[in-house]
């Protein structure tokens, strides 16, 4: 007696795959927008400088800027208070973020 055997585990996996990215993505969304809201405003320069990126080989997302006196405004300095924005808005979210990422992976 023969048995068919098909095999989706190429599908399943090109699914996990899409619900990962579309998690990533949707996270660095998310965190790019409280930062935004969290930065501090002088000029605007700053809040306006922040971007995410997702790097789908590592499974990261990267929320930064290339303004060099973020770090600056970030931690303080010597004649500067601190005016944390960028680890708040991670931190103070770890249970929204976990939620959207529940809710982001899941396969039809």
């Amino acid at each position: 007696m023969s048995e068919n055997y098909k095999s989706f585990i190429d599908k399943a996996k090109n699914a996990l795959s899409e619900a990962e990215e579309r998690t990533l993505e949707a996270i660095g969304v998310f965190i790019e927008g409280e930062v935004i809201v969290r930065t501090p405003v002088l000029s605007g320069n700053l809040r306006n400088s922040y971007t995410h990126k997702m790097n789908s080989d590592d499974r990261s997302v990267s929320i930064g800027t290339p303004v060099d006196y973020a770090v600056y405004v970030e931690k303080g300095t010597s004649k500067q208070e601190a005016q944390p924005h960028l680890t708040p808005a991670a931190e103070d979210n770890i249970d929204r973020i976990k939620k959207l990422a529940s809710e982001m992976m899941k396969i039809d």
